[in-house]
């Protein structure tokens, strides 16, 4: 295999571990999460869940060392908080004009309180044990997680060069980083602004993508030795092994209230290990995956707008339901049905999310182009009479005589 379709073959399945991810997250969401009633997820779930911290993890793998803190920075940051910062300030205000034109219980109050949570402010210094209601207008879900990542990439890039080529020290600030989120959770009882509390773990799986690059197990995966033992071990032993920790220490869905698991702060040392071993299961899955050629195509284009989807699927979610449901602030979208039908909707919000991130910029550019070309052609200026020439609209008539 050349090296141009070795580099093809990594990107695309990236692309699908990526697309995997988001599906999985959606699909928790809208189907399980976001209803009322709903009891603790079954291990299985929450393994699935885990392939959130995924993209710490290749975040960190993707780390180019020598550019600097600066350059790292303006490379991975701006765009992201660039479109975070613009999605939590204006899309709170269409989610809420739409809630009130489709007679929904909001107010200016509520949008106050929407703008809170999607610039994570709303659990500041709150315990984790009380509930923080919603916003009539609200659809915040997995906001908190990119303000996270913002913060551990600061702290990511401010150590990568440094540790990069010493792995000791590497395992040394990995441990320093789990032992402060685990002191943290033991000894601190309230969220942070912009849950900066979550930094110090999500730039440990960052910091141990990066050393999973060192060992290029991209490329080792992509290889697809299926012939030879020593390729399928990664697979079988962290698959077997999740498996296993998962049902003995269960790592819970709720992230982002530190619930690492059932033993308080010290479950962060576990779920590290919890959140790296799904991290190569989802790689080797997302191998077998590219391989059937329809469904690695839905998956690859899914992962090419993870944090457009990420940003908007509630929100649509949210604009879809509220002509027909009347929400309420226990829950983010209205419980009043579920099962087989929850499941379709999420199916369907998905698929809307996409084909927004994926044609709705070009749509917008067609759109003004269209407007652009219209004025332009109402801005030409008349073009005055020549003495002794006769007016455009009689040259026919004119030629006639001639």
């Amino acid at each position: 295999m050349s090296n141009e379709t070795v580099s093809r073959s990594r990107l695309r399945s990236i692309d699908v571990f990526k697309g995997l991810a988001i599906f999985f997250i959606v699909i928790l969401h809208l189907a399980i999460v976001a209803r009322s009633g709903m009891s603790e997820p079954s291990p299985a779930i929450q393994a699935l869940y885990l392939g959130l911290v995924g993209f710490f993890v290749m975040s960190g793998y993707f780390f180019k060392p020598g550019r600097g803190f600066k350059e790292n920075m303006g490379r991975r940051v701006k765009i992201l908080f660039v479109a975070l910062l613009i999605s939590a300030f204006c899309l709170p205000i269409i989610s809420f004009l739409w809630c009130s034109l489709c007679g929904q219980p909001t107010g200016f109050e509520d949008l106050i309180d929407c703008w809170r949570r999607t610039f994570c402010l709303e659990r500041s210094f709150v315990p984790y044990d009380d509930s923080v209601p919603w916003a009539i207008c609200g659809f915040s879900m997995g906001y908190y997680y990119l303000w996270c990542m913002l913060g551990a990439f600061v702290v990511f890039y401010a150590v990568a060069d440094r540790i990069v080529n010493n792995l000791k020290l590497g395992i040394i600030t990995i441990t320093v980083l789990v032992c402060i989120t685990a002191a943290y959770r033991e000894l601190v009882d309230f969220t942070l602004p912009f849950y900066l509390n979550l930094v110090p773990i999500a730039a440990a799986f960052m910091i141990c993508g990066m050393y999973l690059a060192k060992i290029d197990l991209v490329g080792k995966v992509e290889s697809g030795a299926f012939r030879d033992l020593k390729w399928w071990s990664p697979f079988i032993g962290s698959t077997a092994a999740l498996l296993v920790m998962v049902f003995i220490l269960p790592p819970t869905i709720t992230f982002d209230l530190m619930s690492f698991g059932h033993f308080g702060g010290y479950s962060a040392f576990p779920y590290l290990v919890e959140g790296i071993l799904a991290f190569v299961m989802i790689l080797y899955i997302s191998f077998f995956i590219s391989k059937i050629p329809v469904v690695a195509s839905v998956f690859e284009r899914l992962g090419e707008h993870t944090m457009g989807i990420l940003l908007l699927h509630v929100f649509i979610a949210k604009v879809a339901l509220a002509p027909f449901f009347t929400f309420n602030n226990e829950i983010c979208i209205t419980g009043d049905f579920g099962g087989v039908e929850r499941t379709i909707f999420a199916f369907a919000v998905l698929l809307i999310t996409y084909l927004v991130c994926a044609y709705g910029s070009q749509f917008i550019r067609r759109v003004r182009g269209h407007e652009e070309s219209r004025m332009h052609v109402r801005a030409q200026p008349r073009r005055e009479a020549i003495p002794g020439e006769p007016p455009r609209g009689a040259f026919y008539h004119y030629k006639k005589l001639q």
